[in-house]
Formats: C-alpha cells, structure tokens, sequence
C-alpha cells in the first residue's frame, strides 16, 4: 500500500544519513538473530531498552545527565547488550513538529531529501537541520520534523568514541505519531475519514494534531519539556483542544516508560473523553519494530 510505504521509507533519520540503511526494513528484521540495543536521548537524560536475537524486550535503563558523559559511562554496558555495538537511537531534543502544505511528493522523495533536502522544502529548508516528511494520504498536508543537525553529530560521535555505533537515528516521538495515524487510516473506523484529535508524549516531549472533516488542521509540538508538570504541556496544546466540538474522538499515545507522567496525563485527559492507545512499551516498538 502506498501509505505504508510512504510511513516506512521516512519513519527514521536514517533515510537521511549517508551510512547504508534501509528504513523500509523495519529494525528487528534487519537485525534478525543479533541482539542490538535501543537508545531514547532526552535533554537531561537517556534511557535505554535492549532488543534480543528473536525481536524481544529484554534490559533496561535509564540515567540522569549529558549524553556524551553517559555513553562513556555505559559505553562497555551497552556493548555487552549488542551483537557488533549497533544501536537503534530515538533524539528527544531540539526538534520540531509541524504542518506543511505542498511539499514534494516525486517519485523518490525520501532519496530526494536525504541528498537534496531544498529540492524537497523549499524555502523551508534550512541547512542546519535534519529532515523528515510523513504525508496525509488523502490531501497535500504532511507533518515535517526538523531536528538540529549538530545535536546528531554529537550524539554519533559520542557512539564512535566509545566503541558503538548508530545504525539508525530517529525521534520517538514523531516515531509513535506515525504508528498511530498508520493504525487509525488502516482501521476503516468513520475517525479516519472525519475528524479526531491525536495527542501523543515521549518522555517530555509532546505534540498533538488535529483532523476535521477528513483534513489535517492544526499541529503543535514542543520538545525537552520534561515530565515534572502535565500542566504544562496541557497548556501548549490546549488552544488545538478548545477547538473541537465535544464528542469528537481523542487519542492519546505516550512512551510507556514513566507511569507516574503518564497516569496523571490520562487523568487530565479523561475530562475530555481521551482514550489511551498506547501498547505496553510503544516507544520501543515504534522505534524498534518499524
């Protein structure tokens, strides 16, 4: 199906890096029978979840600080947990979600904007950033992710000095968006025609987008936040939620791995009939099952 094909050739930073990687293989079959591991780098922490030879979740763990110091720290850790040191990592930091209208969508697009992203964005382009592009598949709207290209470099390095390497970079959270509008457009559910709100939250990141009458209207992101107060990230979106006529469908998705944030998120967002869709640890199979 052309959506789906869309949605694997763009999920990672990797159909943007000039290392060999298919996107369009998802991670665990391209590392079938190796173990590898799975990487979220946040602002002022990085957590981590190791992915056995048959695709299962195995270790975890997190720590508090800067990424360079940690890998070096976790650095013979993380080599143990792998086959060869090749990690999955998801950059959660100076990134930003939008909604943008007629962009490219030639033949080969993704291909087109690893290598020339401006014949893709446009006056978008900035060449400090790092691209991906996932389109409606009914319309001329697509959600765009730019992440600095200098947090990228910084965060390769740190692998390579340590012995590791990064056999794809992606963002988690724009990862579980993908997932969600993959599995909405594919149901069949009257929603995927009409309207409905996603909401969606990676270990203190958030965006939220919003579909009326079968069209991406409105997009807001905002990353490095962090999860010490719901309230805040409630207040970046509530704008898009005052919006909607009451009754229209509301999905919330989040990353699975902070049950403290996430409880008090369903409960703010039970006072406008949320319903969870998130799967048992959804950051990691978004990143490491697509």
């Amino acid at each position: 199906m052309p959506l789906l094909e869309d949605i694997k050739s763009v999920l990672s930073f990797a159909a943007f890096r000039p290392d060999p990687d298919d996107p369009g293989i998802p991670w665990n079959k391209r590392f079938t029978g190796r173990r590898s591991l799975l990487l979220n780098v946040n602002r002022t922490h990085t957590s981590w979840r190791a992915l056995g030879k048959r695709g299962s979740f195995q270790e975890s763990g997190v720590q508090e600080g800067e990424f360079p110091e940690i890998a070096s720290s976790r650095a013979e850790e993380w080599r143990s947990l792998t086959d060869g040191g090749w990690l999955n990592v998801s950059l959660n930091n100076r990134f930003i979600i939008s909604l943008e209208n007629n962009l490219s969508r030639r033949e080969n697009f993704q291909e087109v904007l690893r290598v020339n992203p401006k014949a893709v964005l446009g006056a978008k382009f900035d060449r400090g950033k790092r691209y991906a592009l996932f389109h409606h598949p009914d319309s001329t709207a697509s959600i765009l992710m730019a992440c600095d290209d200098s947090m990228v470099k910084v965060t390769e390095e740190a692998l390579r000095a340590n012995g590791l390497k990064a056999g794809r970079i992606c963002c988690g959270l724009f990862a579980m968006m993908e997932t969600k509008l993959t599995e909405i457009y594919n149901s069949g559910r009257p929603e995927a025609k009409g309207s409905f709100l996603l909401i969606a939250t990676c270990e203190g990141s958030i965006a939220a987008l919003a579909q009326q009458a079968g069209q991406w209207t409105d997009l807001r992101s905002r990353s490095g936040m962090g999860t010490e107060s719901p309230d805040a990230m409630l207040q970046i979106i509530a704008p898009l939620v005052q919006k909607f006529p009451q009754g229209t469908p509301v999905f919330y998705v989040h990353d699975g791995t902070d049950e403290r944030f996430s409880t008090a998120m369903v409960s703010q967002l039970s006072s406008i009939g949320a319903v969870d869709i998130t799967q048992d640890d959804q950051l990691w199979r978004s990143i490491g099952m697509n």
